[in-house]
């Protein structure tokens, strides 16, 4: 009868509760938690304080300014600006946020099987990885948008997603290498358990964190490729997001006209949500990070 050998013992809980309030204190991360609510509440309730819910539809005189009955004025078709920049940021997170899931899941799995497999399935996967990498992702992005005429949201999101694992590949891989020699995943090991299981049970709890954060700093940059296609006109072409507002304002000669509250708002919520998304991501390493903590 074999006996099953004992993990080391290692106080994972009360780590990361003390982690977790170190967290609570950081004020990057405060800072940057508070301006995001600030912008994400207003844009979840859109279809409750939005003025006018079909937005696309004009509702007062052409590029009117800034009054009380229009708060942040209309554009040149005559459409409510307040209501598309509720609803066009709803749009854009949702595209930036299902796209950095997807990319974190994908980058994740090939990241993990390539770190704790090692051999022929890491130079494979690694290969694969620094293959994407050398590609100029945006020009793919516009290629793919260009021949996919005006995607959906859910589309464009899977477009975006699906070219934007490359980074975080790479992360996984050098913290799964890094982990497949500790003691418990060589316990793991002695006592039969699996490849699977151990990635599962054994890798991913101690990547929690550093998965929290590039999962951040991949919403960033799934956002300001979502901001960008849609800008150009590659985005969808029946409904509303921050990148479109942009475009339609360049388009139709806001800035030339000085149109300023056509384009200003998306502008200020792209910079608020970029510039809170890495505060987080800051906070965050300043307190996962061993070399920071305490700096």
């Amino acid at each position: 009868m074999s006996r099953r050998i004992p993990r080391p013992k290692v106080e994972v809980q009360s780590i990361r509760n003390s982690l977790l309030w170190s967290l609570l204190r950081e004020r990057f991360f405060l800072g940057g938690v508070i301006v995001l609510l600030i912008v994400v509440v207003p844009a979840l309730l859109a279809g409750v304080i939005a003025p006018y819910k079909d937005y696309l539809a004009p509702v007062g005189p052409l590029n009117s300014p800034p009054s009380a009955k229009y708060l942040l004025g209309t554009t040149g078709f005559g459409q409510d600006v307040f209501s598309q920049l509720l609803f066009g940021t709803q749009h854009t997170l949702f595209v930036a946020t299902v796209a950095a899931v997807l990319a974190t899941l994908i980058g994740l799995a090939i990241g993990i099987i390539a770190g704790f497999m090692g051999g022929i399935p890491d130079a494979v996967l690694n290969f694969l990885t620094n293959t994407f990498l050398v590609i100029p992702t945006f020009t793919i992005l516009l290629l793919i948008a260009s021949i996919v005429h005006h995607p959906g949201l859910q589309l464009e999101a899977v477009i975006i997603g699906a070219f934007s694992w490359p980074w975080g590949a790479r992360a996984y891989r050098s913290f799964a290498l890094n982990m497949r020699s500790r003691d418990y995943v060589t316990v793991a090991r002695l006592n039969g358990m699996g490849g699977l299981s151990i990635a599962l049970t054994e890798i991913m709890p101690q990547m929690l964190p550093y998965i929290a954060i590039m999962l951040v700093m991949t919403l960033n940059g799934a956002l300001m490729a979502d901001v960008g296609l849609d800008a150009i006109g590659l985005g969808p072409g029946n409904t509303i997001t921050l990148g479109l507002m942009i475009g339609y304002a360049w388009g139709w000669g806001a800035l030339v006209y000085n149109w300023w509250w056509w384009w200003m708002p998306p502008v200020v919520v792209i910079i608020l949500v970029a510039t809170s998304l890495t505060a987080i991501a800051i906070g965050m390493d300043r307190v996962f990070n061993p070399r920071l903590r305490g700096a």
